[in-house]
Protein backbone atom coordinates (compact mmCIF):
# COMPACT_ATOMS: atom_id res chain seq x y z
CA UNK A 1 0.00 0.00 0.00
CA UNK A 2 2.88 2.36 0.81
CA UNK A 3 4.47 1.74 -2.60
CA UNK A 4 1.14 2.31 -4.34
CA UNK A 5 0.65 5.56 -2.41
CA UNK A 6 4.13 6.77 -3.35
CA UNK A 7 3.49 5.94 -6.99
CA UNK A 8 0.21 7.87 -6.85
CA UNK A 9 1.99 10.91 -5.41
CA UNK A 10 4.67 10.56 -8.08
CA UNK A 11 2.00 10.38 -10.78
CA UNK A 12 0.32 13.50 -9.42
CA UNK A 13 3.59 15.41 -9.49
CA UNK A 14 4.36 14.24 -13.01
CA UNK A 15 0.96 15.23 -14.35
CA UNK A 16 1.18 18.58 -12.57
CA UNK A 17 4.60 19.35 -14.06
CA UNK A 18 3.43 18.29 -17.51
CA UNK A 19 0.42 20.59 -17.24
CA UNK A 20 2.72 23.38 -16.15
CA UNK A 21 5.14 22.76 -19.02
CA UNK A 22 2.26 23.00 -21.51
CA UNK A 23 1.12 26.24 -19.91
CA UNK A 24 -2.46 25.37 -20.76
CA UNK A 25 -5.72 25.06 -18.94
CA UNK A 26 -8.06 22.16 -18.44
CA UNK A 27 -10.90 21.71 -20.88
CA UNK A 28 -13.80 19.35 -20.35
CA UNK A 29 -14.26 17.70 -23.72
CA UNK A 30 -16.96 15.49 -22.29
CA UNK A 31 -19.27 17.97 -20.62
CA UNK A 32 -21.15 16.48 -17.74
CA UNK A 33 -24.89 16.09 -18.22
CA UNK A 34 -27.45 16.14 -15.50
CA UNK A 35 -29.17 12.78 -15.35
CA UNK A 36 -32.53 14.44 -14.72
CA UNK A 37 -32.50 16.42 -17.96
CA UNK A 38 -33.04 15.27 -21.51
CA UNK A 39 -30.38 17.48 -23.04
CA UNK A 40 -27.31 17.53 -20.77
CA UNK A 41 -25.96 20.92 -19.89
CA UNK A 42 -22.27 21.67 -20.15
CA UNK A 43 -20.44 22.02 -16.87
CA UNK A 44 -16.99 23.51 -16.82
CA UNK A 45 -14.27 22.78 -14.35
CA UNK A 46 -14.22 25.39 -11.58
CA UNK A 47 -11.30 27.76 -11.81
CA UNK A 48 -10.49 26.91 -15.44
CA UNK A 49 -12.68 29.30 -17.38
CA UNK A 50 -9.88 31.64 -18.32
CA UNK A 51 -6.39 31.28 -19.66
CA UNK A 52 -3.46 30.99 -17.29
CA UNK A 53 -2.18 34.37 -16.24
CA UNK A 54 1.14 35.25 -14.76
CA UNK A 55 0.97 35.29 -10.97
CA UNK A 56 2.34 38.81 -10.94
CA UNK A 57 4.14 41.32 -13.05
CA UNK A 58 7.32 40.42 -11.25
CA UNK A 59 9.94 39.14 -13.70
CA UNK A 60 11.49 36.88 -11.09
CA UNK A 61 11.58 33.44 -12.78
CA UNK A 62 11.42 31.62 -9.44
CA UNK A 63 8.16 33.34 -8.51
CA UNK A 64 6.72 32.65 -11.95
CA UNK A 65 7.67 28.98 -11.73
CA UNK A 66 6.08 28.78 -8.29
CA UNK A 67 2.88 30.33 -9.62
CA UNK A 68 2.81 27.88 -12.52
CA UNK A 69 3.23 24.88 -10.23
CA UNK A 70 0.53 26.18 -7.87
CA UNK A 71 -1.94 26.75 -10.71
CA UNK A 72 -1.17 23.31 -12.11
CA UNK A 73 -1.91 21.65 -8.75
CA UNK A 74 -5.26 23.43 -8.73
CA UNK A 75 -5.97 22.22 -12.26
CA UNK A 76 -5.03 18.68 -11.31
CA UNK A 77 -7.38 18.78 -8.31
CA UNK A 78 -10.24 20.27 -10.34
CA UNK A 79 -9.72 17.78 -13.15
CA UNK A 80 -9.76 14.87 -10.70
CA UNK A 81 -12.99 16.13 -9.13
CA UNK A 82 -14.51 16.59 -12.59
CA UNK A 83 -13.51 13.07 -13.61
CA UNK A 84 -15.20 11.61 -10.53
CA UNK A 85 -18.30 13.75 -11.11
CA UNK A 86 -18.43 12.49 -14.68
CA UNK A 87 -18.33 8.91 -13.41
CA UNK A 88 -21.23 9.55 -11.04
CA UNK A 89 -23.28 11.09 -13.85
CA UNK A 90 -22.55 8.07 -16.05
CA UNK A 91 -23.87 5.80 -13.28
CA UNK A 92 -27.09 7.84 -13.14
CA UNK A 93 -27.54 7.59 -16.91
CA UNK A 94 -26.98 3.82 -16.82
CA UNK A 95 -29.58 3.57 -14.06
CA UNK A 96 -32.10 5.24 -16.36
CA UNK A 97 -31.24 2.72 -19.10
CA UNK A 98 -31.66 -0.25 -16.75
CA UNK A 99 -35.03 1.07 -15.60
CA UNK A 100 -36.09 1.42 -19.23
CA UNK A 101 -34.95 -2.14 -20.07
CA UNK A 102 -36.81 -3.55 -17.05
CA UNK A 103 -39.97 -1.72 -18.05
CA UNK A 104 -39.76 -2.99 -21.63
CA UNK A 105 -38.99 -6.57 -20.52
CA UNK A 106 -41.98 -6.67 -18.15
CA UNK A 107 -44.38 -7.00 -21.10
CA UNK A 108 -42.49 -9.97 -22.60
CA UNK A 109 -42.86 -13.71 -21.82
CA UNK A 110 -41.00 -14.90 -18.73
CA UNK A 111 -38.40 -16.85 -20.74
CA UNK A 112 -37.46 -13.72 -22.70
CA UNK A 113 -37.36 -11.23 -19.84
CA UNK A 114 -33.86 -12.11 -18.65
CA UNK A 115 -32.34 -11.63 -22.08
CA UNK A 116 -34.32 -8.47 -22.81
CA UNK A 117 -33.38 -6.84 -19.50
CA UNK A 118 -29.64 -7.42 -19.98
CA UNK A 119 -27.82 -4.08 -20.04
CA UNK A 120 -26.17 -2.74 -23.19
CA UNK A 121 -24.81 0.73 -23.82
CA UNK A 122 -27.14 1.33 -26.79
CA UNK A 123 -30.26 0.78 -24.63
CA UNK A 124 -32.99 3.42 -24.79
CA UNK A 125 -34.54 5.62 -22.14
CA UNK A 126 -31.96 8.37 -22.61
CA UNK A 127 -31.28 11.15 -25.10
CA UNK A 128 -28.57 11.01 -27.76
CA UNK A 129 -26.58 13.64 -25.86
CA UNK A 130 -26.57 11.39 -22.78
CA UNK A 131 -25.54 8.43 -24.92
CA UNK A 132 -22.59 10.37 -26.35
CA UNK A 133 -21.64 11.36 -22.83
CA UNK A 134 -21.65 7.69 -21.79
CA UNK A 135 -19.32 6.88 -24.68
CA UNK A 136 -16.89 9.61 -23.68
CA UNK A 137 -17.04 8.53 -20.06
CA UNK A 138 -16.14 4.99 -21.04
CA UNK A 139 -13.24 6.28 -23.12
CA UNK A 140 -11.97 8.38 -20.20
CA UNK A 141 -12.07 5.40 -17.85
CA UNK A 142 -10.06 3.36 -20.35
CA UNK A 143 -7.45 6.11 -20.61
CA UNK A 144 -7.25 6.39 -16.83
CA UNK A 145 -6.73 2.62 -16.49
CA UNK A 146 -3.92 2.74 -19.07
CA UNK A 147 -2.21 5.60 -17.22
CA UNK A 148 -2.45 3.77 -13.88
CA UNK A 149 -0.90 0.64 -15.39
CA UNK A 150 1.88 2.70 -16.96
CA UNK A 151 2.59 4.48 -13.68
CA UNK A 152 2.87 1.16 -11.87
CA UNK A 153 5.16 -0.64 -14.33
CA UNK A 154 6.96 2.08 -16.33
CA UNK A 155 6.79 5.27 -14.23
CA UNK A 156 9.94 6.75 -15.76
CA UNK A 157 8.35 6.88 -19.21
CA UNK A 158 5.16 8.64 -18.08
CA UNK A 159 6.40 12.25 -18.56
CA UNK A 160 7.53 11.48 -22.11
CA UNK A 161 4.25 9.71 -22.85
CA UNK A 162 2.26 12.77 -21.74
CA UNK A 163 4.41 15.08 -23.85
CA UNK A 164 4.43 13.04 -27.05
CA UNK A 165 0.92 11.55 -26.71
CA UNK A 166 -1.23 14.25 -25.03
CA UNK A 167 -4.39 12.52 -26.33
CA UNK A 168 -3.79 9.70 -23.83
CA UNK A 169 -5.06 11.98 -21.02
CA UNK A 170 -8.74 11.81 -20.00
CA UNK A 171 -10.84 14.66 -21.35
CA UNK A 172 -10.86 16.76 -18.11
CA UNK A 173 -7.06 16.95 -18.44
CA UNK A 174 -6.83 17.37 -22.21
CA UNK A 175 -4.54 20.12 -23.43
CA UNK A 176 -5.88 23.03 -25.47
CA UNK A 177 -4.19 23.83 -28.77
CA UNK A 178 -1.97 26.88 -28.48
CA UNK A 179 -1.46 29.37 -31.28
CA UNK A 180 2.06 30.57 -30.54
CA UNK A 181 2.77 31.99 -34.02
CA UNK A 182 -0.36 34.11 -34.24
CA UNK A 183 -1.62 32.20 -37.30
CA UNK A 184 -5.39 32.12 -37.64
CA UNK A 185 -6.79 28.60 -37.52
CA UNK A 186 -9.48 26.52 -35.82
CA UNK A 187 -9.88 22.92 -34.72
CA UNK A 188 -11.91 22.05 -37.81
CA UNK A 189 -9.41 23.76 -40.13
CA UNK A 190 -6.64 21.54 -38.80
CA UNK A 191 -8.76 18.41 -39.01
CA UNK A 192 -9.78 19.14 -42.62
CA UNK A 193 -6.18 19.79 -43.63
CA UNK A 194 -4.76 16.69 -41.96
CA UNK A 195 -7.47 14.45 -43.42
CA UNK A 196 -6.70 15.69 -46.92
CA UNK A 197 -3.02 14.96 -46.32
CA UNK A 198 -3.96 11.51 -45.04
CA UNK A 199 -5.86 10.78 -48.26
CA UNK A 200 -3.00 11.96 -50.47
CA UNK A 201 -0.39 10.05 -48.46
CA UNK A 202 -2.49 6.84 -48.50
CA UNK A 203 -2.83 6.98 -52.28
CA UNK A 204 0.90 7.60 -52.71
CA UNK A 205 1.72 4.67 -50.41
CA UNK A 206 -0.76 2.44 -52.24
CA UNK A 207 0.77 3.23 -55.61
CA UNK A 208 4.29 2.82 -54.24
CA UNK A 209 3.51 -0.60 -52.75
CA UNK A 210 2.32 -1.76 -56.18
CA UNK A 211 5.59 -0.70 -57.86
CA UNK A 212 8.38 -0.98 -55.30
CA UNK A 213 8.89 -4.22 -53.35
CA UNK A 214 9.44 -3.94 -49.57
CA UNK A 215 13.06 -3.85 -48.40
CA UNK A 216 12.58 -6.99 -46.32
CA UNK A 217 11.61 -8.91 -49.47
CA UNK A 218 15.30 -9.03 -50.43
CA UNK A 219 15.83 -11.43 -47.54
CA UNK A 220 13.11 -13.78 -48.74
CA UNK A 221 14.35 -16.42 -51.21
CA UNK A 222 10.77 -17.06 -52.33
CA UNK A 223 9.58 -14.04 -54.32
CA UNK A 224 6.15 -15.42 -55.23
CA UNK A 225 4.38 -13.90 -52.21
CA UNK A 226 5.84 -10.44 -52.80
CA UNK A 227 4.86 -10.56 -56.46
CA UNK A 228 1.28 -11.55 -55.65
CA UNK A 229 1.07 -8.78 -53.05
CA UNK A 230 2.24 -6.19 -55.56
CA UNK A 231 -0.24 -7.47 -58.14
CA UNK A 232 -3.05 -7.18 -55.59
CA UNK A 233 -1.98 -3.63 -54.78
CA UNK A 234 -2.01 -2.78 -58.48
CA UNK A 235 -5.49 -4.26 -58.83
CA UNK A 236 -6.73 -2.35 -55.80
CA UNK A 237 -5.24 0.86 -57.13
CA UNK A 238 -7.12 0.47 -60.42
CA UNK A 239 -10.36 -0.25 -58.53
CA UNK A 240 -9.91 2.93 -56.49
CA UNK A 241 -9.15 4.86 -59.66
CA UNK A 242 -12.25 3.46 -61.32
CA UNK A 243 -14.42 4.69 -58.46
CA UNK A 244 -12.80 8.13 -58.51
CA UNK A 245 -13.53 8.74 -62.18
CA UNK A 246 -16.99 7.12 -62.25
CA UNK A 247 -19.88 9.40 -63.15
CA UNK A 248 -21.71 10.64 -60.06
CA UNK A 249 -19.12 9.18 -57.67
CA UNK A 250 -19.49 11.98 -55.15
CA UNK A 251 -21.61 12.56 -52.09
CA UNK A 252 -24.09 9.86 -51.09
CA UNK A 253 -24.20 8.41 -54.63
CA UNK A 254 -20.51 7.61 -54.45
CA UNK A 255 -20.99 5.86 -51.11
CA UNK A 256 -23.62 3.60 -52.66
CA UNK A 257 -21.23 2.81 -55.52
CA UNK A 258 -18.49 1.77 -53.08
CA UNK A 259 -20.85 -0.56 -51.22
CA UNK A 260 -21.99 -2.08 -54.50
CA UNK A 261 -18.39 -2.70 -55.67
CA UNK A 262 -17.50 -4.42 -52.35
CA UNK A 263 -20.80 -6.28 -52.00
CA UNK A 264 -19.28 -9.74 -52.51
CA UNK A 265 -16.67 -9.05 -49.82
CA UNK A 266 -19.06 -7.51 -47.30
CA UNK A 267 -21.81 -10.17 -47.60
CA UNK A 268 -20.98 -13.88 -47.64
CA UNK A 269 -22.92 -17.08 -47.24
CA UNK A 270 -20.31 -18.38 -44.79
CA UNK A 271 -19.09 -16.72 -41.62
CA UNK A 272 -16.30 -14.22 -42.14
CA UNK A 273 -12.87 -15.20 -40.89
CA UNK A 274 -11.11 -13.35 -38.09
CA UNK A 275 -8.65 -12.00 -40.62
CA UNK A 276 -11.50 -10.40 -42.54
CA UNK A 277 -13.32 -8.96 -39.53
CA UNK A 278 -10.09 -7.62 -38.00
CA UNK A 279 -9.26 -5.86 -41.30
CA UNK A 280 -5.96 -7.72 -41.59
CA UNK A 281 -6.85 -8.19 -45.25
CA UNK A 282 -6.56 -4.43 -45.86
CA UNK A 283 -3.16 -3.10 -46.99
CA UNK A 284 -0.97 -1.05 -44.69
CA UNK A 285 -1.52 2.11 -46.74
CA UNK A 286 -5.29 1.99 -46.16
CA UNK A 287 -5.01 1.22 -42.43
CA UNK A 288 -2.50 4.01 -41.83
CA UNK A 289 -4.61 6.42 -43.90
CA UNK A 290 -7.74 5.61 -41.88
CA UNK A 291 -5.84 5.92 -38.61
CA UNK A 292 -4.41 9.29 -39.57
CA UNK A 293 -7.80 10.59 -40.73
CA UNK A 294 -9.65 9.38 -37.62
CA UNK A 295 -7.11 10.83 -35.18
CA UNK A 296 -6.52 14.09 -37.06
CA UNK A 297 -4.86 16.39 -36.29
CA UNK A 298 -2.74 14.56 -33.65
CA UNK A 299 -1.78 11.31 -35.42
CA UNK A 300 1.69 9.95 -34.60
CA UNK A 301 3.28 8.33 -37.67
CA UNK A 302 5.79 6.41 -35.51
CA UNK A 303 3.09 4.07 -34.18
CA UNK A 304 3.37 0.59 -35.77
CA UNK A 305 0.65 -0.63 -38.12
CA UNK A 306 -0.81 -3.27 -35.79
CA UNK A 307 -1.39 -0.62 -33.10
CA UNK A 308 -3.04 1.70 -35.63
CA UNK A 309 -5.25 -1.19 -36.78
CA UNK A 310 -6.35 -1.75 -33.19
CA UNK A 311 -7.25 1.93 -32.84
CA UNK A 312 -9.19 1.84 -36.11
CA UNK A 313 -11.13 -1.22 -34.92
CA UNK A 314 -11.87 0.51 -31.62
CA UNK A 315 -13.23 3.53 -33.51
CA UNK A 316 -15.33 1.26 -35.70
CA UNK A 317 -16.79 -0.41 -32.61
CA UNK A 318 -17.75 2.96 -31.11
CA UNK A 319 -19.34 4.03 -34.40
CA UNK A 320 -21.25 0.74 -34.63
CA UNK A 321 -22.72 1.17 -31.14
CA UNK A 322 -23.66 4.77 -31.94
CA UNK A 323 -25.29 3.68 -35.21
CA UNK A 324 -27.32 1.05 -33.38
CA UNK A 325 -28.53 3.60 -30.85
CA UNK A 326 -29.58 6.09 -33.55
CA UNK A 327 -31.47 3.42 -35.51
CA UNK A 328 -32.96 1.34 -32.69
CA UNK A 329 -34.17 4.38 -30.76
CA UNK A 330 -35.40 6.02 -33.98
CA UNK A 331 -33.61 9.29 -33.22
CA UNK A 332 -34.79 12.20 -35.36
CA UNK A 333 -31.55 13.59 -36.83
CA UNK A 334 -33.18 17.00 -37.24
CA UNK A 335 -33.63 17.17 -33.46
CA UNK A 336 -29.88 16.96 -32.82
CA UNK A 337 -28.08 20.14 -31.89
CA UNK A 338 -25.55 21.57 -34.34
CA UNK A 339 -22.70 20.46 -32.05
CA UNK A 340 -23.97 16.88 -31.71
CA UNK A 341 -24.60 16.66 -35.46
CA UNK A 342 -21.12 17.93 -36.26
CA UNK A 343 -19.49 15.51 -33.83
CA UNK A 344 -21.48 12.57 -35.25
CA UNK A 345 -20.41 13.43 -38.80
CA UNK A 346 -16.84 14.07 -37.66
CA UNK A 347 -16.57 10.56 -36.16
CA UNK A 348 -17.67 9.07 -39.52
CA UNK A 349 -15.47 11.39 -41.65
CA UNK A 350 -18.63 12.75 -43.29
CA UNK A 351 -18.10 16.05 -45.06
CA UNK A 352 -15.93 18.68 -43.50
CA UNK A 353 -15.79 22.38 -42.76
CA UNK A 354 -18.41 24.67 -44.24
CA UNK A 355 -21.18 22.06 -44.34
CA UNK A 356 -24.74 23.13 -43.58
CA UNK A 357 -26.95 21.22 -41.15
CA UNK A 358 -28.98 19.89 -44.08
CA UNK A 359 -25.86 18.49 -45.75
CA UNK A 360 -24.72 16.81 -42.55
CA UNK A 361 -28.17 15.33 -41.90
CA UNK A 362 -28.26 13.95 -45.46
CA UNK A 363 -24.80 12.43 -45.10
CA UNK A 364 -25.51 10.89 -41.70
CA UNK A 365 -28.87 9.53 -42.86
CA UNK A 366 -27.22 7.88 -45.89
CA UNK A 367 -24.52 6.41 -43.62
CA UNK A 368 -27.14 4.83 -41.33
CA UNK A 369 -28.99 3.46 -44.34
CA UNK A 370 -25.88 1.87 -45.89
CA UNK A 371 -24.25 0.66 -42.65
CA UNK A 372 -27.28 -0.52 -40.65
CA UNK A 373 -30.66 -0.54 -42.37
CA UNK A 374 -29.74 -2.08 -45.75
CA UNK A 375 -27.47 -4.76 -44.20
CA UNK A 376 -30.29 -5.83 -41.88
CA UNK A 377 -32.62 -6.35 -44.86
CA UNK A 378 -30.02 -8.03 -47.08
CA UNK A 379 -28.76 -10.37 -44.34
CA UNK A 380 -32.28 -11.40 -43.41
CA UNK A 381 -33.54 -11.94 -46.95
CA UNK A 382 -30.47 -13.73 -48.28
CA UNK A 383 -29.38 -15.48 -45.07
CA UNK A 384 -25.96 -13.83 -45.46
CA UNK A 385 -23.25 -12.83 -42.99
CA UNK A 386 -22.42 -9.11 -42.82
CA UNK A 387 -18.87 -7.83 -42.23
CA UNK A 388 -19.71 -4.57 -40.49
CA UNK A 389 -16.07 -3.61 -39.92
CA UNK A 390 -15.17 -3.85 -43.60
CA UNK A 391 -18.32 -1.99 -44.65
CA UNK A 392 -17.72 0.89 -42.26
CA UNK A 393 -14.01 1.03 -43.09
CA UNK A 394 -14.91 1.33 -46.79
CA UNK A 395 -17.42 4.10 -46.05
CA UNK A 396 -14.87 5.93 -43.89
CA UNK A 397 -12.29 5.76 -46.66
CA UNK A 398 -14.76 7.04 -49.25
CA UNK A 399 -15.94 9.87 -47.00
CA UNK A 400 -12.35 10.99 -46.43
CA UNK A 401 -11.69 11.06 -50.19
CA UNK A 402 -14.95 12.86 -50.91
CA UNK A 403 -14.17 15.53 -48.29
CA UNK A 404 -10.65 16.00 -49.67
CA UNK A 405 -12.04 16.66 -53.17
CA UNK A 406 -14.55 19.22 -51.92
CA UNK A 407 -13.79 22.88 -52.65
CA UNK A 408 -14.34 23.79 -49.01
CA UNK A 409 -11.50 21.58 -47.75
CA UNK A 410 -8.80 23.59 -45.99
CA UNK A 411 -5.92 21.94 -47.86
CA UNK A 412 -6.31 23.40 -51.34
CA UNK A 413 -2.93 22.85 -53.07
CA UNK A 414 -3.26 19.06 -53.63
CA UNK A 415 -6.72 19.60 -55.09
CA UNK A 416 -5.68 22.54 -57.28
CA UNK A 417 -2.76 20.54 -58.64
CA UNK A 418 -5.17 18.47 -60.73
CA UNK A 419 -8.41 20.44 -60.73
CA UNK A 420 -7.23 24.06 -60.70
CA UNK A 421 -7.70 24.95 -64.36
CA UNK A 422 -10.75 22.77 -64.93
CA UNK A 423 -12.96 23.34 -61.91
CA UNK A 424 -11.81 26.40 -59.99
CA UNK A 425 -12.07 30.13 -60.42
CA UNK A 426 -8.49 31.31 -59.93
CA UNK A 427 -9.60 34.79 -58.89
CA UNK A 428 -10.79 33.40 -55.53
CA UNK A 429 -7.30 32.65 -54.22
CA UNK A 430 -5.10 35.38 -52.76
CA UNK A 431 -1.97 35.39 -50.68
CA UNK A 432 -0.72 38.20 -48.45
CA UNK A 433 3.05 38.58 -48.04
CA UNK A 434 4.21 40.60 -45.00
CA UNK A 435 2.30 43.86 -44.79
CA UNK A 436 3.17 45.54 -48.08
CA UNK A 437 2.69 43.29 -51.06
CA UNK A 438 -0.37 41.33 -52.06
CA UNK A 439 -0.20 38.78 -54.86
CA UNK A 440 -3.57 38.17 -56.46
CA UNK A 441 -4.56 35.87 -59.26
CA UNK A 442 -6.41 37.77 -61.90
CA UNK A 443 -7.40 36.17 -65.16
CA UNK A 444 -5.14 33.21 -64.52
CA UNK A 445 -1.99 35.37 -64.26
CA UNK A 446 -0.04 36.55 -61.26
CA UNK A 447 -0.03 40.33 -60.81
CA UNK A 448 1.70 42.30 -58.08
CA UNK A 449 -0.01 45.14 -56.22
CA UNK A 450 1.48 47.64 -53.82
Amino acid sequence: MFILAMKTIQASLILTLVLASHGGRLVTASSMPSASTTAPAIQSVPGTSSAVESPSDNSNPVLKLGGYVKDSFVRFKNGTVQLYTNHQSCNEIRSKQRAYLSKMAASLPAEEQKTASKYKISAGGISYEEFVFLQKGKEDRGKLANIVMMMMFTPNFVPYAFMFFPEMLPSPFSMPMHNKLGVSYSKWDNISRERTHAVVQAMLDLEKSARIPPMISNLNPFKGGTKRMMENMEKLGHQVGGILVANGANGSDGAELVMEVLKDEIYKSTKHTKRETSLSCLPKAVIMGLGRALEAPSFNSLIPTFVVRGKVLNNLKQIEVSDEFLVEQNIDLKSLSATMLQEACHARLIGGIGRSDEEMITGLSKWLDLAVKQPMRISKQGNLYYNSNLARAALLAYNAVDAARDERATSYLPRLLFQGQAFHDASKYTSTVEDETVHAIEGGKWTKHK
